[in-house]
């Protein structure tokens, strides 16, 4: 296996210093990372792949609302119990979003996330890894 992992974003990516609330479809969501095409956010309901929808959040006295796309979504288990994380993109650019992701990293309300891609390295390495130790079958001769 390679060590190489496929880098398919469009652009930098923010971590969420403080907590940044908002609505998805009207579910209530925590957004956990942004960047200028995209956020991955946290959910207690199941987000269906393909919805299109309004991502509206606001922190101090910047409010955004903007359509996106659920990309990818899977169950993960956080501190507060077992939650859904969901990739979003946005449908189109929007100047709106992203003047507000200026705002917040000049105001330190998301910092530059340096080790993404060394994360997705190291998941991707560790699904190899169980895949190659899973069950084996063993061949069991037959009795005569």
């Amino acid at each position: 296996m390679s060590d190489e992992v496929t880098d398919l974003r469009k652009g930098d990516r923010f971590l969420v210093a403080q907590p940044i609330e908002g609505a998805f479809n009207g579910s209530s969501v925590a957004l956990l990372n942004v960047s200028v095409s995209g956020a991955q956010l946290l959910h207690a309901q199941p987000l269906r792949i393909g919805t299109r929808a309004t991502l509206t959040f606001s922190k101090l006295d910047v409010r955004v609302t903007v359509v996106a796309i659920v990309v990818w979504s899977h169950l993960s288990q956080t501190a507060e119990g077992l939650r859904y994380r969901s990739g979003v993109k946005l449908a189109e650019p929007s100047v709106p979003y992203a003047a507000a992701l200026n705002s917040f990293l000049r105001t330190g309300i998301v910092t530059p996330d340096t080790e993404s891609l060394e994360r997705k390295r190291q998941r991707e390495a560790e699904r190899q890894q169980r895949r190659q130790s899973g069950p084996k079958m063993s061949v069991v001769p037959p009795t005569t």
